[in-house]
């Protein structure tokens, strides 16, 4: 897949499947950029900022068309939750949409609470519906849903899981971080590239750190931004 970030004052930065790092060695300016993806991340819209100052077009069909629902902000991987309330959600989702056999289920449920109900409130007439959604997140705590993460024994086995959740249970095509390059050896992140092609998703990760060139070897995407704000490609 190609994608595009725009990020004023900057010519586009073409995104392909796989990894690609915005080095902002400057630090003013990375935090600044960091501090308005958090505010987007919330869609809130910043007073002076109206238009925005970053925007993701992720439409190869439509080029110009940005759509943030298929953007994941992540943010710090160190930090990400992936037995998230929402995250679960996702699986609970998916599995109402691509299962018959959940959806009787569930009819099933309906139909029992009916009897339970009509066999204690005889004048009652009205069915009742149960709604598997209104409670999920005190049905979740109450089954101890989780995804399994114990096999995991680094930062790039945790990336590489979050992908793969992202990849089956959502349509997002993109998936936004910040600081992977402290986290990520050399191998780690060709590693984490290659899965990224094979699965057609886009990663972008943020940076602030000194860079004069792309080490040799490293097969991601990178764009450099110097103290002075003059852009590198590599």
């Amino acid at each position: 897949m190609t994608a595009s970030m725009t990020i004023f004052p900057y010519e586009p930065f073409e995104l392909d499947s796989g990894i690609t790092l915005l080095d902002f060695q400057n630090k003013v300016e990375f935090s600044q950029l960091i501090f308005r993806i958090n505010k987007l991340k919330k869609h809130d819209t910043l007073i002076d900022d109206t238009d925005r100052i970053v925007h993701f077009y992720t439409d190869e069909k439509n080029p110009l068309d940005e759509k943030l629902k298929d953007i994941a902000f992540i943010g710090d991987l160190t930090q990400y939750e992936i037995n998230s309330t929402a995250n679960l959600k996702y699986v609970f989702q998916k599995a109402v949409q691509d299962s018959a056999l959940f959806k009787d289920k569930l009819e099933s449920i309906n139909s029992q609470i009916n009897d339970i109900v009509f066999d204690s409130v005889t004048n009652y007439t009205a069915s009742l519906t149960f709604d598997p959604y209104s409670d999920f997140e005190k049905l979740l705590k109450v089954k101890d849903v989780r995804l399994d993460s114990s096999k995991w024994e680094n930062y790039c086995d945790k990336i590489i899981s979050i992908v793969s959740f992202y990849v089956e249970f959502t349509s997002k095509k993109l998936l936004l971080f910040h600081n992977l390059e402290k986290l990520l050896s050399f191998d780690q992140l060709n590693e984490l590239n290659d899965y990224l092609k094979s699965v057609d998703l886009v990663i972008v990760s943020l940076e602030s750190y000194p860079l004069e060139l792309k080490e040799e070897g490293l097969d991601i995407k990178v764009y450099s931004i110097d103290e002075d704000h003059v852009r590198f490609d590599y």
